[in-house]
C-alpha cells in the first residue's frame, strides 16, 4: 500500500503546544492521520519584556524536535514541513531564533505569518465541511486568527497578537479571574475588532473554531449533556450554551476548574481567556452558533504542500469518501458506483416526505461505505460497519446526517422491529427511526441485487401505483447467485414502504 503513497510528515510549533502528525498521502491530495505527538512548550509564556525568546529557553525545545525527526526516521517519512507561529513569529529575534532551531536539529523551519496561519486555517475548515459562507477562528496560545469566506472562497483575514496563554498573563491571576479583569480584556479584544469593517459584514453566519479553547469548550458542553456521539467535530454549540459558559466558567476557581468532566489539568488555567477572546469575537461579528472543527492549521499546511494551486474541494462530502475508499474500502469503486445507480433508480419511484435530496445523499453515502466493517470481520460486518461510521473521519456530513447514514449502512432483515433511534434519541429526530428503516431497507436490496458484484443486474425499472410496485431488472438472463439475499431483502422493503412488489426478472429471451 505504501508504494504509491506519499508520507508526509507537519510539525506545528505553536506558542502553547508543539505538535508532530504523520500523513499518508495520495497522488489525488487524500490523507490519513498515521501518528501523532504533542509536547506542552508554552512558548508564549517565555517571552520576556523586551519582546525574546531566550537561547537558553529554546534550548529546550531542540531535544522534542530531534525526537520528532527520530520518529519521522522510523516511519520513513518522504517530506517534513515544519512551522513556527506566534510565538516566534512575534519574537522581537525571530530570525535569530529559527535559524538557531533549524541548524540544531536539522529540520528546515519556516515562519508562518499571520495571514498564512488564518489561510491554513480556512484550507483545513474548507475541506471538512460542505458549508458556503462563514467565519473561522483560531485561538492559539499567542494569537488568534479570523477568516471570513464566501462562496467556499477565502475573503479576509486577521491575525491579532494575542491568545489564550499571552492574555492569561496579561489579564489573569494565575488562572483564577474577577469581573473587572473579564470586562478589561473584553475591552482590549474589542479595542483591536472595531479596526477591521469586514469583520461586521457576516451577521447571522456561523463561526467554525479552531484549537484547544474550542475543543476543551466542545467536550465540557457534551459531558454536560450527556451526548451520545463522541465526536468533536462538527459539533455545534448554541449561543446559548456559550453565554452559559461565559457566565460560570470565569467565576470558576482555578483549582475547582481542574476537577471539571472533559476538561485536561493543563488546559484549566488557560480556557477562560480563550473562552473570554471567543466570546468577545463571536458577539462582535453577530455568529449564529460555533462549530467544531477538528482540522485546522496542520491540515492546511498539508493541503497546501498536496495541491497548491488548487487547495479548496468543491464537496467535502466527495472528498472523504473518496479518500475513505482510497484508504479503507476492500472493494471496486465500479461496483459501489453500481449499487448506488440501483438505490437511487429504486429511489425515485417515490414520493417522500422530508428533503429528498438529503435522503437521496443518505443513500449514496451508506451504499459507498456499508463494506468498511468486512475489514475487521467479513461475518460480522454490519456490527462494524456501525462503529466505524460513529466514529469516522467522514467530512461533510452533521452529526445526525453521519449517525443515519451508519444505522442505514448497517442495517439487515433482522432489523424491521427495533427502534433504531434509542441510543442516539438526543441527536436523532422522532421521524428519524422510519427514515432508517426505509431507506436501510432500500440499500440492502440494492446491494442484494449485486450480491455477486459482477453487475448481473445492470439495471432496473421501478413503476410504483398505489402500493403495488413493479421492479423489472435488466441484464443477463441467468441470476443464479443471491436469489436468496434478494428474497430476504424483499421482506424488509416491503415491510419499511408498506408496498406489494412484483419482482420481474430478465427474460431467458
Amino acid at each position: 500500500m505504501r508504494d504509491d503513497l506519499c508520507r508526509i510528515g507537519i510539525i506545528d510549533i505553536g506558542s502553547n503546544s508543539i505538535r508532530l502528525v504523520i500523513y499518508d498521502t495520495t497522488s489525488e491530495g487524500g490523507y490519513k492521520i498515521i501518528k501523532e505527538c504533542k509536547y506542552s512548550a508554552r512558548l508564549s509564556e517565555k517571552i520576556t519584556k523586551e519582546g525574546r525568546l531566550e537561547q537558553r529557553d529554546m534550548e529546550t525545545i531542540i531535544p522534542v524536535l530531534r525526537q520528532f525527526k527520530e520518529i519521522c526516521d522510523e516511519f520513513e517519512v518522504d517530506k517534513v514541513r515544519a512551522g513556527a507561529t506566534a510565538a516566534i513569529r512575534n519574537a522581537a529575534n525571530s530570525a535569530e531564533i529559527i535559524t538557531f532551531l533549524s541548524e540544531a536539529t536539522s529540520i528546515p523551519i519556516e515562519v508562518i505569518s499571520g495571514h498564512q496561519e488564518a489561510y491554513f486555517g480556512f484550507l483545513g475548515v474548507i475541506n471538512a465541511f460542505d458549508v458556503e459562507d462563514g467565519f473561522v477562528i483560531d485561538i492559539g496560545g499567542g494569537s488568534t486568527e479570523i477568516t471570513l469566506f464566501r462562496g467556499r472562497r477565502y475573503q479576509h483575514s486577521i491575525s491579532f497578537p494575542f491568545g489564550a496563554v499571552n492574555t492569561n498573563s496579561m489579564f489573569g491571576q494565575g488562572g483564577n479571574w474577577t469581573a473587572e479583569q473579564v470586562h478589561k480584556l473584553q475591552a482590549y479584544v474589542i479595542g483591536r475588532l472595531v479596526e477591521h469593517e469586514w469583520l461586521s459584514t457576516g451577521s447571522e453566519l456561523p463561526l467554525f473554531g479552531l484549537g484547544g479553547t474550542l475543543r476543551s469548550l466542545g467536550k465540557l458542553d457534551q459531558k454536560t449533556r450527556d451526548y451520545s456521539l463522541q465526536n468533536s467535530h462538527g459539533y455545534t454549540m448554541p449561543t446559548e450554551t456559550i453565554e452559559h459558559f461565559m457566565a460560570t466558567l470565569p467565576l470558576t476557581p482555578f483549582e475547582k476548574r481542574k476537577e471539571l468532566d472533559g476538561l485536561s489539568k493543563s488546559r484549566a488555567d488557560i480556557i477562560v481567556s480563550g473562552l473570554i477572546i471567543f466570546h468577545t469575537v463571536y458577539q462582535y461579528i453577530g455568529a449564529s452558533s460555533s462549530v467544531i472543527s477538528g482540522e485546522g492549521l496542520r491540515e492546511g499546511m498539508l493541503h497546501d504542500l498536496l495541491k497548491p494551486e488548487e487547495p479548496v474541494r468543491d464537496s467535502a462530502l466527495e472528498y472523504s469518501l473518496n479518500t475513505i475508499i482510497r484508504f479503507d474500502i476492500r472493494t471496486s469503486k465500479r461496483h459501489l458506483d453500481h449499487i448506488y445507480k440501483l438505490a437511487h433508480s429504486l429511489f425515485e419511484a417515490f414520493t417522500v416526505e422530508g428533503d429528498k435530496v438529503e435522503q437521496d445523499m443518505l443513500i449514496y453515502v451508506a451504499t459507498m461505505l456499508h463494506r468498511t466493517g468486512t475489514n475487521i470481520n467479513y461475518y460480522q460486518s454490519k456490527r462494524h460497519t456501525r462503529y466505524w461510521l460513529m466514529n469516522s473521519p467522514i467530512r461533510g456530513l452533521t452529526h445526525r446526517q453521519l449517525i443515519l447514514c451508519a444505522l442505514i449502512a448497517s442495517y439487515s432483515t433482522k432489523s424491521r422491529k427495533q427502534k433504531m433511534s434509542n441510543l442516539h434519541k438526543d441527536i436523532l429526530l422522532a421521524s428519524d427511526d422510519e427514515l432508517i428503516h426505509k431507506l436501510g431497507a432500500l440499500v440492502q436490496l440494492s446491494i442484494a441485487l449485486d450480491s455477486s458484484e459482477i453487475g448481473i443486474v445492470s439495471d432496473l425499472k421501478a413503476d410504483l401505483h398505489g402500493n403495488n410496485l413493479s421492479l423489472e431488472l435488466q441484464g443477463a438472463p441467468a441470476l443464479l447467485i443471491g436469489l436468496e439475499d434478494i428474497e430476504n431483502a424483499l421482506k424488509a422493503f416491503r415491510s419499511a414502504w408498506s408496498v406489494k412488489v412484483k419482482l420481474g426478472f430478465p427474460s431467458n429471451g
